[in-house]
């Protein structure tokens, strides 16, 4: 039975564009709520094409299961290398996909909704700071002559609990690994200096946790 091409053109590059418009959202989302050192540009790129290539995908298999099956086995000999270092990194990239499957599925409404509710409640668990551990705990790393004693002494005049987690003597000195919990995180400045103060310092550094979850 004979088709109109424009219109099947129309139809597959109005998929397209709304594909790149609902990937640029998720992906400026990305940008906006990113927090840590671990930013790819390479990420926000993959998101906004990966959405639309699955589109693409998903026009291309319609209602096929013998084109499915084709492109099931057609992925298969591509080997993905590439390790995503962060949950949440993976969480928007299943988003982009998803974008693209409903788009491409015919499903635009979906895509659009699905879009708008998870990019909120992904600015609100961001903007609230939702599953954030305390700030008081963290870890102190020191190379010192100075004595254990008195380190523990400095440690104890600003931290309600420590325990120390290693030592090891290097050249004369020794490193010595903490695990701290302030009475107050903004004392960590005045720990630095009460440890400095003790001589024979040339170390000294502090990482609280939520610094350190965000690697």
């Amino acid at each position: 039975m004979p088709y109109d091409i424009s219109s099947l053109l129309l139809t597959q590059l109005t998929a397209l564009l709304l594909s790149y418009t609902l990937a640029q959202l998720v992906a400026w989302l990305y940008v906006w709520t990113h927090r840590g050192v671990a930013y790819s540009r390479n990420m926000v790129h993959s998101i906004v094409m990966l959405a639309m290539i699955v589109g693409m995908v998903m026009q291309v298999v319609g209602d096929s299961i013998a084109r499915a099956f084709g492109l099931v086995g057609a992925l298969a000999i591509i080997r993905f290398r590439t390790v995503v270092r962060d949950a949440r990194d993976t969480t928007f990239i299943f988003l982009a996909l998803a974008v693209g499957v409903a788009v491409g599925g015919g499903h635009p409404y979906v895509a659009m909704l699905g879009t708008i509710s998870i990019g909120f409640v992904a600015a609100m668990l961001h903007f609230t700071g939702f599953g954030a551990r305390h700030t008081d705990a963290g870890v102190l790393r020191i190379r010192t002559q100075a004595a254990l004693q008195a380190i523990d002494a400095a440690i104890a005049g600003f931290c309600r609990t420590h325990s120390l987690l290693a030592r090891r003597e290097a050249g004369g000195e020794a490193e010595y690994s903490f695990e701290i919990r302030l009475y107050n995180p903004d004392d960590k400045d005045g720990l630095i200096r009460a440890i400095q103060d003790l001589g024979g310092t040339t170390q000294i550094n502090v990482t609280m946790e939520e610094r350190a979850e965000e690697w």
